[in-house]
């Protein structure tokens, strides 16, 4: 089933590198300085009607696996949302924020982490999972587990069910970076939560 919640994963911040992750980081600083991701959000349309949302508009958005693989988002209006698809990783519900009070969240826990399995399965894409598993880190949804001195694996365990994943080291170059940083960017953000939680953080425009 596509993953869906209300819950925002947090605000976004630059990335903090943890201790446990010193010894993966060490010789990659372009990695630590980079993992900085720069929301820059474009006018939304509706994938069906091509019509602009408007401030204070319901839509709806989906991550899809396309035929080849790759990943694609949608944005819905709420007339034409179809509901969840078998080909939909993770979609959520949101709100265009009025006129000068823009901010930018996360796409909710359970979608990045769905997001994070999809390409953390693909192995042709190693490196977008292996920063894409960088910022569930920070987000304090996945924990690194002791793994000795083998710098060139992480070992991690989802907080909540305590699923492993043995994620690949990749060395990325700083244009490939950028593209990973401006496509999770793109993909996984979201203006503003359909309604109140008790753990929404936000984040203003800078």
């Amino acid at each position: 089933m596509p993953a869906f919640t209300t819950c925002i994963a947090g605000p976004i911040v630059p990335f903090s590198a943890s201790l446990n992750l010193d010894s993966v980081l060490r010789s990659r600083p372009a990695i630590r300085v980079m993992l900085n991701f720069d929301f820059k959000k474009s006018s939304r349309k509706c994938c069906v009607s091509d019509r602009e949302f408007q401030p204070g508009e319901e839509l709806y958005s989906a991550l899809i696996e396309c035929d080849d693989g790759a990943t694609e988002r949608r944005d819905y209006s709420v007339e034409n949302w179809p509901g969840p698809q078998e080909n939909h990783i993770g979609w959520w519900k949101s709100r265009v924020p009025e006129l000068g009070k823009g901010r930018v969240f996360w796409a909710p826990k359970q979608v990045l982490l769905a997001y994070f399995e999809h390409v953390h399965a693909q192995p042709e894409s190693a490196d977008i999972a292996f920063v894409t598993s960088l910022l569930l880190i920070q987000k304090k949804i996945l924990t690194m587990e002791a793994d000795g001195e083998d710098d060139s694996r992480m070992r991690l365990r989802d907080r909540n069910t305590k699923t492993l994943y043995d994620v690949p080291v990749v060395d990325i170059e700083p244009e490939r970076l950028t593209a990973i940083q401006n496509e999770l960017s793109e993909r996984l953000f979201m203006d503003q939560p359909d309604g109140a939680d008790s753990d929404l953080v936000e984040l203003p425009n800078e």
